[in-house]
């Protein structure tokens, strides 16, 4: 497929210009796309009878990514052109040019990739005054660049501009196709366009003439080329559909373009000859193909975000002790990123939980303001060396909201670097600050990166267990660590890799010696993390996460028992967990039966254990409630009570509770305000089997002596 941009200045044509070459194409059996890069959102109007379609962005902006089509977004038009619409975000607010990448990205994912095409078309507005415009210049597009202009010297300018945005982008292949002049009647108009194409270089391959029959087409809602096949215009869009035919054929050679310096356009400006290029021909400048775009789910979408997609990248790759990590963007967000990290880390290592000290293996590429105008690929590429200079064997680079707004081909400058260093791994992950979601959606990409570290080529292996989660919170206390290695001792297994906590490189690459995946728990980001293991392994974890409370518990033992060949291990160990837990029962119950007991939880965990726990103690659960989950991608809970769930829990809702259902003891996974109405529990973590539940209903009774109130703080006047 050859793939075709047309540019050239504001209202000099080129949409119109370019529905009539599909056509021509078209005409002739072609299979032709057109995606019209514009906000005005016109390109493929004449195409259509005059109708607008759905542009791509307001697409993404309405359509779940579950639920978008390819289809939707593809319109056939005349002579079965397939038409698209970039659109652009709301006038005054957002980048346009960054909407042009949010679109290729999105065709590019709903499969336009593998449309069988023999030419693609992409009208671009006007010049290419910014990254995301000249995205369509770049070599995973642009097989040929087509110039339109007209006589007029801002057209010509504008023209020159384009051509220096083509040298930026040097693929290493000519690929200026020619210039197109739509005249405007000024005064020796196609000698001062030769003129200016045989100085860059290159050529006039078509001269459009004034003619009527544009406007009488236009409002019919047609092309020329289809009204008035036969006229001198249609013969002139017949002219460059025939170049771009030879091109594709190999039969026509493409040039590279040799943009007119400021003396040159002066000339040209005057009507002179046009001298000589002053001093040496700069010499394009070579980029790395590759630049990926990235989805946008603005904060108007999400309706809040608590954190951005690049801080969840580089949270999953600091789970890894020996990897380097390289922020690009402002030095400001790995201040905030990278302090906050840090003294997790620190706290979890001198509480004796984690085994490798801390060690500061983040580097960030410290754009500014400037940058935003200017690019900030030169100080990527210099904070890169720094960190390939440390001896990393993976380093992992991560965009922020700025490279990614303003086009930075972070993906071009680490393959330049990696080339320099082939002993090193490079593992680039575009989440362009919130540009590409939220921390989870961040924290899924990451993880998604370290997957491909997995080799996959070793032997599944006997008596050791893989532990997937996106969040090992649960686990972080030395008694519920040393209670998993109990449970799997009893089966003869012992942990490999965390997928991820604390680890390494060589336990990633490792991953695939185990002999069973668990997932640590039944949350949406968990199975999202599993299934991304699956892709990458094609191992399917196991049928139950790891289990909490006595029910989870027996079924999870049962199934290990008969998977590992040691049932009888199983029910010893089931024997004594129901003894334990039917002598607790018995023991405590008098203290809570009866007790009026509010539950309600933020974070969407298996709660199951806690249900379960409350009502075998004979409690009165008068209400079980979730609050709405601050997530794009809403969270449900998975539960054997889900009849009983109470969801959109608003703080307003249980304020109406306390009131209404006068509860004896709320229990809730965040600090509520009670204002004294009744006692108040903090959920806890949970650990492994049931010990862990146990000892949170002993923390419960504690809790169910103390007084409602607090008198010293009446007394203070607190």
């Amino acid at each position: 497929m050859l793939q075709v941009a047309v540019y050239g200045k504001g209202g000099i044509g080129k949409s119109t210009i370019s529905a009539n070459i599909s056509v021509s194409l078209a005409s002739r059996g072609c299979k032709v796309h057109q995606i019209g890069c514009d906000p005005k959102h016109d390109s493929t109007r004449l195409l259509m009878g005059g109708e607008s379609q759905t542009t791509v962005l307001d697409y993404v902006r309405t359509v779940p990514i579950g639920r978008r089509k390819l289809d939707d977004v593809i319109v056939k038009g005349t002579a079965g052109v397939l038409c698209t619409e970039a659109g652009g975000p709301e006038p005054g607010i957002g980048c346009a040019g960054r909407g042009i990448l949010t679109t290729f990205d999105t065709l590019r994912k709903l499969g336009a990739d593998d449309l069988d095409l023999d030419f693609r078309i992409y009208d671009v507005l006007g010049d290419v005054v910014c990254g995301g415009f000249a995205v369509p210049l770049r070599g995973e597009y642009a097989n040929a660049v087509i110039l339109v202009t007209s006589g007029e010297f801002m057209a010509m300018y504008a023209a020159n501009n384009i051509m220096k945005g083509l040298a930026n982008f040097d693929t290493g292949k000519p690929r200026l196709l020619g210039v197109v002049l739509n005249c405007r009647g000024v005064e020796n108009e196609e000698a001062s366009v030769r003129a200016f194409a045989e100085a860059a270089g290159t050529k006039v391959i078509a001269v459009i003439p004034r003619d009527g029959k544009f406007r009488e087409a236009e409002s019919a809602g047609k092309t020329v080329r289809e009204l008035y096949p036969d006229s001198v215009p249609s013969k002139q869009a017949d002219a460059i559909a025939d170049a771009i035919v030879k091109v594709a054929e190999g039969k026509m050679e493409l040039t590279y373009p040799h943009p007119l310096d400021d003396d040159q356009m002066t000339d040209l400006a005057a009507g002179r000859p046009i001298r000589a290029p002053s001093g040496e021909v700069p010499q394009a400048r070579i980029l790395c193909d590759g630049c990926q775009v990235k989805r946008r789910t603005s904060i108007k979408d999400t309706g809040m975000m608590q954190s951005c997609a690049a801080y969840g990248a580089l949270a999953a790759f600091a789970k890894m002790n020996d990897v380097g990590i390289v922020l690009h963007g402002p030095m400001s967000c790995l201040h905030l990123m990278g302090t906050t990290r840090g003294k997790a880390v620190v706290e979890q290592f001198q509480k004796h939980r984690f085994k490798v000290p801390p060690g500061y293996n983040m580097y960030c590429s410290g754009m500014d303001d400037s940058m935003s105008i200017f690019g900030g690929t030169r100080l990527l590429e210099e904070t890169l060396e720094k960190a390939a200079a440390v001896g990393y064997r993976d380093i992992a680079v991560i965009t922020t909201c700025m490279p990614g707004i303003i086009g930075d081909d972070t993906k071009g400058v680490v393959e330049t670097v990696s080339a320099r260093h082939p002993g090193t791994r490079f593992h680039t992950v575009l989440t362009d600050g919130d540009i590409n979601g939220e921390y989870t959606d961040g924290f899924m990409m990451g993880a998604k990166a370290i997957a491909g570290m997995i080799d996959v080529s070793r032997p599944r292996g006997k008596g050791m267990v893989n532990i997937i989660g996106s969040s090992f919170y649960d686990l972080h206390t030395r008694r519920h660590l040393h209670e998993l290695t109990r449970v799997l001792s009893l089966f003869g297994l012992r942990e490999n890799c965390r997928f991820l906590d604390e680890t390494t490189s060589d336990n990633i690459i490792g991953y695939c010696e185990a002999e069973f995946d668990f997932m640590i728990n039944d949350t949406r980001a968990t199975r999202e993390m599993a299934e991304i293991l699956k892709e990458r392994t094609g191992r399917e974890p196991f049928p139950l996460p790891l289990p909490i409370g006595l029910y989870d518990y027996e079924e999870w033992l049962e199934r290990l028992g008969e998977a590992t060949g040691h049932p009888e291990a199983a029910k010893v160990e089931i024997a004594d967990v129901e003894r334990r837990y039917a002598a607790f029962i018995a023991e405590h119950t008098p203290r809570f039966q009866g007790k009026r007991v509010i539950m309600t939880a933020k974070m969407y965990g298996n709660l199951d254990w806690l249900v379960d726990l409350l009502l075998d103690l004979k409690v009165d659960l008068v209400r079980l409630g979730f609050m709405p989950s601050t997530r794009k991608n809403k969270e449900r809970p998975v539960s054997r009570h889900e009849c009983s769930f109470t969801e959109d829990y608003w703080l307003e809702d249980l304020v109406r509770d306390m009131e209404e259902l006068d509860p004896d003891l709320l229990i809730c996974d965040v600090v509520m305000p009670m204002k004294g109405r009744c006692r108040f529990a903090r959920m806890q973590k949970i650990g492994i089997g049931i010990d862990a539940e146990l000892a949170y209903a002993v923390y419960l009774e504690n809790m169910m002596r103390l007084p409602n109130k607090e008198g010293w703080r009446e007394v203070a006047g607190l």
